[in-house]
């Protein structure tokens, strides 16, 4: 056993040597030969049998066909024989520690500059095993190899912890003044100290390869680690007054800045793997005055890497919406390149919501504003409590009456044996109560009942609520408790079993100083009559105060919810002017509207506008925060999952025009709009960029429009006055007021742009999260997230608004052997009663797409459903998208034809450009923090030692691997693998016309509709 003494004295004796391969100490000789340099590629060579020595402690391991997760200068893969020799992780964080104390004078652990992670050697000496290795064979067993090891002839490079290539020259520089600042770092078996200094080395010495070049070099990639492509007619990347740049490598001379071309257009820039993309020029970095260590001598790099991360904005963020292909992806149809494009706002503050406890937390926050107020939702209500803000939550909320207490054994025993059930008169309701005493006080209990879920035209083994149902909930107190259940035979309108037993899970979750949970599984106790509802305490939220004619909902049958009345008449568009208020969105019948939007401002002009996005309902369904602890302090319900964005800024205003249009009719919109609080926001300085997308079928959004002719409509005028001229005649008399309200001067522009999105998007629809989505999955090379209610093919035709993300998704992991897939989607379709055939459509739809996906790459792509409660399957809403941790979607639409072109939705895509380990620091906290939910991980509080898996999540390789693992397990509990839902011969799938429309032509397939519009009735649709 190590101890204190022992340790001491092995390092007294032996130095770092007693550390061994994780010491980082470093070899003073790397070869046996001096190599050849070749600057524009960043290789070193040794030819014949001169060998490569290991520079600090590692393993080499050979692999036969490629290294798909590191790129050369040019951005491809490596491929060959590869001989990979990895640094010992506690080694690189070492030296990535050092470089960035000596040379950047960080104290963070970080370094501005790239850190080998590694060397690969190409054209080598494998093992003869290599030879008789398939493609499909692993990589051979890694060696272990000290510092000074003998490796291998061949070419050379340096990779960093994403793989990128890195000057070696550079990387010797590096090395070699650490050893002197550091004389301890020095290997002694590894290469005398002569050999650091190129007056004394030796051909192979360090000091000889670091002679080999000097000056600053600067390699330039994109925000997916791809080479940076300058492209004509934009904003480009300069050396002071030099001409545009690539990717390069490129030298930077001493004095002369990096910027940019233009800076008011979208490009920004910034250094990699730590730094913050701007428009701020760069100038190059000088190495710290004051040494480190104390009293070393001063830092001297004769050869400099710099990494610099470049981005476009417009096209990383809204996609190709151009009519002609950039970087292989191809262009839009001509309808989508002369809509008004979404606007990309820099700037804005952006905090990432979690679940839909914390999402309504954030609403609550934004409607605490003092100005206008707008909310927006499938469903309202203001008679339920939300938290006051995002912190408010269990144990904390809701706040206690009385001393918490903890759960004794005698109390366990008395929760299952002095609990009484009863109807309540001759209805299915069931009240149970626990007396005095039997729970403690201010504990959350909550009570899923195990029953007959009653008639349903599936089996009962596949229906998720066959075992535990939602139940109720309350606060338990000295006194006792009362639940209400609801129906929990599912008997709906008929009798209720006579004398029956119910059976039920009972959960307790206390917080005594504590919160500790505790499952009292198969409780029985028999139903007797003639129990009085308890009566729920009076309750409200500040949706309230938002007036009527302020609020928009859309309750689609689809989504479960009833329509405020049945429809009628045969029009196919439901609420077609939307008059009344709250505004019911006008829609086609089976389509949903999916989006929530919550805005409020602080009436300046223009207005400081805050806002939260979600798909989650504004109601007590999306009070869920803590899932396997049945989100105690909220009332028991479905297992609804609803993350979102609370945002602040300009990118905020755009979401308030958003809920805008869903809240007024365009007829009476525009006169609103004639207020200084919607004038174009300036930019933020906040690190957030994005853009709001918006997706709708056509004809919905203003039918009274869907008449004007297409050339005139792509022809409309920028101007009011010729607006209006041009469109007058055409309009319909419940719209004349707009003809004649001229508005003032400074009003003209926001007039102009609200007409124009308003008829293009009647004419033609908008899928604007298509291009974004089409864009990021081109471009991606290490790991795709998406979390989605339906996952299927987005497109039927080959029209030219038409995009396939699932075969874009196919194509890249053929293209990109190093990317991988995961896919979180709920068990069961979340569609409402009447509606199941459809939702078996989608069943079917995401086994193929999976299929697809799988078949094209095997290992690399896992779908799972995310679990609630234990034993009670998840319903997500909405769809957090993130991509190689740089690009981010987060909103209503789903991952589905129907998703992206029909059913009415709005999404956010973001950037934060503040870069940490070569990636966006935000979204890589988000998508560990979404992916750790589901697997039930939480962060490490501080002083805890975190969780491996929890460290895990934080590189995208061992995140998929991770979920792989699990799926591969059966999901350990947490998660459950693909379910392919019925067999087709128990329940018979629409067909596609009816299931996953287009949202443009969909008045074309109308007919096939007759037979479902008929059975699902007026009250359905």
């Amino acid at each position: 056993m190590i101890n204190p003494t022992i340790a001491s004295t092995a390092i007294n004796q032996a130095g770092l040597d007693a550390i061994g391969p994780a010491s980082g100490q470093l070899a003073a000789q790397w070869a046996e030969a001096t190599p050849g340099y070749d600057a524009a590629a960043m290789t070193l060579s040794l030819a014949g049998s001169a060998r490569w020595h290991a520079m600090t402690g590692g393993l080499l391991q050979w692999h036969a066909f490629g290294v798909s997760s590191l790129t050369d200068a040019a951005g491809a893969a490596l491929t060959g024989v590869v001989g990979v020799f990895r640094f010992h992780p506690q080694a690189a964080l070492r030296l990535q520690r050092l470089i960035g104390a000596r040379f950047d004078g960080r104290t963070d652990d970080r370094a501005a500059r790239p850190v080998p992670v590694c060397a690969a050697i190409r054209d080598g000496d494998p093992p003869a095993e290599t030879g008789s290795m398939t493609e499909n064979d692993p990589p051979l067993a890694p060696v272990n190899a000290t510092v000074g090891t003998p490796l291998s002839f061949g070419t050379l490079t340096f990779h960093d912890e994403n793989g990128l290539i890195i000057d070696p020259v550079a990387v010797a520089c590096l090395f070699r003044d650490l050893m002197r600042g550091f004389p301890a770092l020095r290997n002694d078996d590894a290469g005398a100290a002569t050999e650091l200094e190129a007056s004394t080395a030796t051909t192979g010495g360090i000091g000889t390869i670091a002679a080999l070049a000097t000056g600053r070099r600067v390699h330039i990639v994109d925000p997916f680690l791809g080479p940076w492509q300058d492209r004509a007619g934009g904003a480009g990347l300069r050396i002071g007054s030099g001409s545009r740049l690539g990717a390069g490598p490129h030298d930077w001379p001493n004095g002369q800045t990096l910027q940019l071309t233009d800076t008011a257009g979208d490009v920004r820039f910034g250094f990699s793997p730590e730094g913050t993309l701007a428009t701020t020029a760069l100038n190059p970095p000088t190495l710290p005055t004051t040494p480190v260590p104390a009293g070393s001598s001063a830092p001297t790099l004769e050869r400099e890497f710099f990494r610099v991360m470049a981005i476009d904005l417009g096209l990383h963020l809204r996609g190709n919406r151009t009519g002609s292909d950039i970087d292989g992806v191809p262009g839009a149809d001509d309808a989508t390149t002369r809509e008004p494009a979404p606007v990309v706002r820099d700037g804005s503050t952006v905090d990432l919501l979690v679940n839909g406890h914390t999402m309504l937390g954030a609403v609550s926050e934004v409607l605490a504003r003092t100005g206008l107020k707008l909310a927006v939702s499938p469903t309202i209500a203001t008679d339920i409590d939300f938290p006051d803000n995002r912190a408010d939550r269990w144990p904390a909320r809701p706040p206690t009456v009385e001393t918490p207490q903890a759960l004794s054994a005698e109390q366990s025993a008395r929760a299952r044996s002095d609990v009484t059930a009863s109807y309540v008169g001759t209805g299915p309701d069931v009240v149970l109560t626990w007396p005095a005493g039997s729970l403690p006080a201010e504990a959350h209990v909550r009570a899923f009942p195990r029953v007959d879920p009653g008639p349903a035209i599936v089996p009962l083994s596949e229906l998720d609520f066959a075992r535990r149902g939602d139940g109720a909930s309350g606060i338990a107190s000295a006194a006792g408790l009362t639940l209400l259940l609801k129906d929990p035979y599912r008997v709906g309108t008929g009798a209720p079993p006579g004398s029956p037993t119910l059976r039920f899970d009972l959960l307790i979750v206390t917080r005594n100083g504590s919160v500790d949970g505790r499952l009292l599984g198969g409780l029985e106790v028999s139903v007797g009559t003639g129990a009085t509802a308890p009566t729920p305490p009076a309750q409200t939220n500040l949706l309230n105060g938002v007036p009527l004619n302020q609020r928009g909902i859309a309750p689609a049958p689809i989504l479960g919810l009833p329509p405020t009345a049945p429809a009628t008449g045969s029009d196919p568009v439901l609420a077609a002017l939307g008059e009344a208020a709250p505004r019911e969105a006008p829609r086609f019948r089976t389509m949903a509207r999916t989006e929530t939007i919550v805005a409020a401002d602080d009436s300046a002009a223009p207005g400081q506008w805050h806002a939260v996005l979600s798909a989650g309902f504004l109601n007590a369904r999306s009070l869920r925060d803590d899932a396997r602890l049945g989100s105690p302090g909220n009332p028991a319900g479905p297992e609804d999952h609803a993350p979102g964005v609370r945002i602040t800024g300009p990118l905020a205003a755009d979401l308030a025009r958003s809920a805008l249009r869903r809240t007024h009719h365009l007829s009476i919109r525009m006169a609103e709009l004639d207020n200084g609080r919607w004038a174009d926001p300036a930019a933020g300085t906040d690190n957030f960029a994005g853009a709001v997308l918006r997706n709708i079928a056509q004809t919905v959004e203003a039918p009274e429009l869907d008449l004007l002719p297409e050339s005139l409509v792509h022809g409309l005028p920028d101007d009011w006055a010729g607006l209006i001229s041009t469109l007058g005649p055409l309009l319909p008399p419940s719209m004349s007021s707009l003809a004649s309200s001229i508005p003032a001067p400074g009003a003209g522009d926001r007039w102009v742009d609200e007409v124009k999105r308003e008829t293009f998007a009647t004419k033609h629809g908008r899928r604007d999260s298509q291009w974004s989505w089409h864009w990021a999955i081109a471009h991606a090379r290490r790991f795709i997230y998406i979390e989605t209610p339906l996952f299927g093919v987005t497109a039927a035709g080959t029209d030219d608004h038409e995009v396939d993300l699932i075969e874009a998704l196919r194509q890249r992991l053929e293209d990109t052997p190093d990317l991988r897939v995961v896919i979180a989607t709920p068990k069961r379709i979340p569609f409402g009663p009447g509606y199941e055939s459809i939702a078996q459509y989608f069943h079917q739809a995401r086994n193929q797409a999976f299929e697809t996906l799988k078949t094209e790459a095997p290992r690399r792509v896992v779908i799972y459903h995310p679990m609630g409660f234990p034993g009670r399957p998840e319903v997500i809403r909405g769809t957090v998208g993130i991509v190689d941790d740089v690009w981010m979607l987060v909103g209503s639409s789903a991952f589905s034809r129907r998703g992206l072109t029909l059913d009415g939705s709005v999404d956010a895509v973001f950037i934060d450009k503040r870069i940490r380990h070569g990636v966006s620091r935000s979204i890589r906290e988000f998508r560990r923090l979404v992916m750790a939910r589901t697997l039930g991980l939480t962060p490490p509080t501080p002083g805890d030692t975190a969780n491996a898996n929890w460290v895990r999540l934080a590189q995208q390789t061992g995140a998929f691997e991770l979920v792989r693992e699990i799926v591969g397990r059966g999901g350990d509990g947490l998660i459950e693998p693909l379910w392919p839902g019925l067999p087709l011969a128990e329940l018979p799938a629409q067909d596609r016309a009816i299931s996953d429309p287009d949202g443009r032509g969909f008045s074309a397939v109308l007919g096939a509709f007759v037979d479902l519009l008929a059975a699902l009735g007026q009250d359905r649709v």
